[in-house]
């Protein structure tokens, strides 16, 4: 009767929605049922607290065993720890009350609130007297700072917020993947110690074709540095042998802050074999850009200055300036410092490269270059750009002796000084220059030149679209100094016009143009100009029509097209008589094929000639060829002479080229006098290509030239294999019947390496300038850069 009543009262407050088991367990439900005597408590979307295990668990169904004191929570089921700043989420929950175990199964979530760690698997087994979780299902775990870590099972012990990680593989927040067999996280302190290690690092900056990576025995990382004992650090692609290179280290770290490799006992081995040893040595990380830090070093040989140690250091002063010092230290207490500069804003860009020599009981040798770009904001203009450049050197023979590099220097015999202003919009364009030349070729004051200014202007107009044709406006000139006390002002207005093509009914095309041209010119102690001033009004007509045929059939394409120009100019040339103005096969048939923009070609003349070219589609083979010839009226004695063009009849033009399915190729450019007998020039070259020996022979010969250049070359090469191949090169100059150089060079490499060994012999002499004869070993660490070895002559 007693017990009719305590379950009465249970009843009770079931309907209430709340009830409490044992003291333990309590029960927040809309619904709840009891069976088994009071032993079974099953419940519906509600809560559940245990006061033992300090928990608080919702579910959408709970079944409760109170004699086993087993909890089962399923279905969107969350666990909370109040006193832990824990959150779990899983599918189900089994709760041991005796035990103080909780097991979640299923999408399980754990949430650290004080840590802000979640960690995501697929089961858990919570011990929740010892505090600790484990799991043997793969997990994964992110934390605060953007890292994730990705596990096959793992063991977080709350007392000492540690978690230990097995067969991890962690992506830290600057996307590096470690590989690392065990690893403990203190959570606390943010630091992971682990063993048995492999880092592939974000390749941002270094060469797509490279996989750098690092690997070593023991690993200690934290938010500012990773250390890593007995490691090997290489870039090269990964694959089953090894790499070709690699800095094998007692130990490496890495400094995060400073983006920076750090190694301390390291060897440089080139397939496992030690070949140079760092005490210390480190370089930026592939995550980095620019980075202050030292280059690699190179050794270099000369007959004439002997040997000499080079060790450049990067400096990256800030996001837009840096600066490279190459100090280079030769054997014979010689020292040349070279610095290049460099800047870059938003509407400017900067270079400037310098350096000095110091030797004993000798003066000091020096250059001085800059460069720079500035974009101005002109409101009439879609683009206006000032440039100057200052170039200065203390020695003729400076920059060939020392062989100077740099992005600004691109001659060593003549030196340029400018200040210029570029404007452009759609249909105007403006330059306009002043320039300083000094040929240092030349002896005293005669190597100077100045040009002050130089300017150019080009407009189209557009005056009338039913012309069928465009006119065009070019106006230059310029006003300069040279050889001591010549000086010569020009100015020179053209106006051009350009009809457009048209096609008759039976398929020929034809088009014109004319060409006015007034020439203004003012000298002294010129041998071009008058001495007072001249004004000249000029003019030249050109007519062209060809007739272009073809005919195709399954096997080869043949085309043909014959072609005339008729030019005329009531005008007289002038000053254009000793001039070497190069005609040819491309440029005979242009209005201004003389390649002087200070005169016309005088006269009428008929030009003519023909195209002709046969293309095998089924074997790829190519025949093409080209001849012209030029007919004058009147004999003329103001045009060039060095090519029959004031002759009633020309040299005649032409050229050969056949190419026979990239095996064979031949191309062939000449000019034969109308003697049909003499040759005025001659260019030939050829290319064989055999499976992997490719061979190139290029013969010149003219004599319409002051120069007469004469000489044959030649450039072979064998490839072994994908990786190694073998060159060769030399040329004769066929006047002195002398060999001007041999170069040959046998180079090794790959994605991280190039290595080579390399014979050069010269012949060439300028004043400091000898000739030279080395043999080296040349080495190119990819991405860090190139070192040869000394001279092993």
């Amino acid at each position: 009767m007693k017990n009719k009543y305590i379950f009465l009262l249970l009843s009770f407050l079931l309907n209430l929605a709340s009830v409490s088991i044992a003291n333990e367990v309590y029960f927040e439900s809309d619904k709840v049922s009891i069976s088994d005597n009071g032993n079974i408590i099953e419940a519906s979307k509600g809560t559940a607290k245990s006061i033992k295990g300090g928990i608080n668990i919702t579910a959408d169904q709970f079944y409760y065993n109170k004699d086993l004191s087993i909890l089962k929570a399923n279905n969107n089921a969350t666990a909370r720890f109040p006193d832990r700043d824990i959150i779990i989420n899983a599918n189900n929950f089994i709760y041991n009350e005796n035990l103080s175990t909780l097991e979640a199964i299923g999408n399980v979530v754990i949430k650290n609130l004080a840590t802000k760690v979640t960690i995501k698997t697929t089961n858990i087994f919570y011990d929740i007297k010892k505090q600790k979780i484990n799991s043997k299902s793969d997990t994964v775990i992110n934390d605060d700072f953007g890292n994730t870590f990705l596990t096959k099972n793992f063991i977080y012990t709350l007392n000492d917020s540690l978690i230990k990680l097995n067969q991890a593989t962690i992506t830290d927040n600057n996307k590096n993947s470690f590989q690392i067999s065990k690893a403990y996280i203190n959570l606390i302190s943010n630091k992971l110690i682990g063993k048995d290690v492999s880092i592939d690092f974000n390749n941002k900056y270094f060469s797509k074709n490279n996989d750098p990576r690092l690997k070593g025995k023991t690993i200690s990382s934290d938010e500012n540095e990773t250390i890593v004992k007995n490691g090997v650090f290489t870039t090269c692609k990964k694959n089953d042998d090894c790499p070709p290179w690699e800095f094998k280290a007692k130990e490496i770290r890495h400094d995060k802050k400073s983006q920076t490799i750090h190694y301390t006992n390291a060897w440089l081995n080139i397939y496992d074999t030690p070949v140079f040893y760092f005490p210390k040595f480190f370089h930026p990380d592939p995550t980095v850009k620019r980075k202050s830090g030292f280059l690699m070093p190179t050794f270099e040989s000369s007959t004439s200055l002997g040997t000499s140690f080079n060790l450049p250091y990067f400096y990256a002063i800030s996001n837009n300036k840096d600066l490279t010092f190459k100090p280079r230290l030769y054997s014979n207490d010689k020292i040349l410092l070279q610095s290049e500069y460099r800047t870059v804003n938003a509407k400017s860009k900067h270079t400037l490269d310098f350096s000095v020599v110091t030797e004993k009981n000798e003066s000091a040798k020096s250059h001085f270059f800059s460069n720079s770009n500035t974009i101005l904001n002109f409101e009439n203009f879609e683009e206006t750009q000032l440039n100057f450049q200052l170039q200065a050197v203390s020695s003729d023979a400076y920059l060939k002796s020392y062989k100077l590099k740099s992005p600004i220097i691109n001659d060593s015999n003549v030196l340029t000084s400018s200040i210029g202003v570029s404007a452009y919009k759609e249909d105007l364009t403006i330059n306009a220059d002043f320039y300083a030349y000094e040929n240092l070729s030349k002896k005293n004051n005669d190597r100077y030149e100045f040009v002050y200014p130089s300017y150019n202007l080009s407009k189209n107009l557009n005056l009338d679209n039913n012309l069928d044709g465009n006119f065009l406006l070019n106006s230059s000139g310029y006003s300069k100094n040279y050889d001591t006390n010549i000086y010569e002002k020009v100015i020179i207005n053209d106006f051009v016009f350009n009809s457009f093509s048209k096609f008759s009914n039976n398929g020929i095309k034809n088009d014109f143009k004319f060409l006015i041209k007034n020439i203004n010119t003012d000298s002294k102690n010129s041998t071009k100009y008058r001495t007072e001033r001249d004004y000249k009004l000029t003019s030249i007509f050109e007519y062209n029509t060809s007739y272009p045929l073809q005919k195709k059939n399954n096997q080869h394409i043949n085309s043909l097209k014959p072609m005339m120009s008729f030019k005329f100019s009531p005008n007289k040339s002038y000053g254009i008589r000793d001039t070497e103005g190069k005609i040819n096969i491309d440029n005979i048939f242009n209005i201004n094929r003389i390649m002087n923009n200070e005169t016309i070609e005088e006269g009428a003349s008929l030009t003519y000639g023909a195209e002709y070219k046969n293309i095998d589609t089924t074997k790829n083979k190519t025949f093409s060829t080209k001849i012209a010839n030029i007919l004058r009226v009147d004999d003329s004695e103001n045009l060039p002479n060095n090519n029959q063009l004031g002759d009633k009849i020309s040299n005649i033009f032409g050229s050969l080229n056949y190419d026979v399915n990239k095996v064979f190729e031949i191309n062939y450019d000449y000019a034969l006098d109308s003697n049909l007998k003499d040759t005025s020039f001659q260019n030939l070259s050829s290319k064989i290509k055999i499976n992997n020996f490719v061979t190139s022979f290029d013969y010149l010969n003219e004599n319409n030239t002051t120069s007469s250049n004469s000489y044959i070359a030649n450039n072979s090469s064998f490839k072994f294999n994908d990786s190694s191949n073998f060159t060769f090169a030399t040329r004769k100059d066929k006047k002195t019947k002398l060999t001007e150089f041999y170069n040959l060079m046998y180079q090794y490499r790959n994605d991280c390496l190039i290595a080579a060994i390399e014979y050069n012999r010269d012949y060439y002499t300028d004043k400091d300038l000898k000739p030279g004869e080395n043999i080296f070993f040349k080495l190119t660490i990819v991405p860090f850069g190139e070192t040869k070895s000394p001279n092993l002559k």
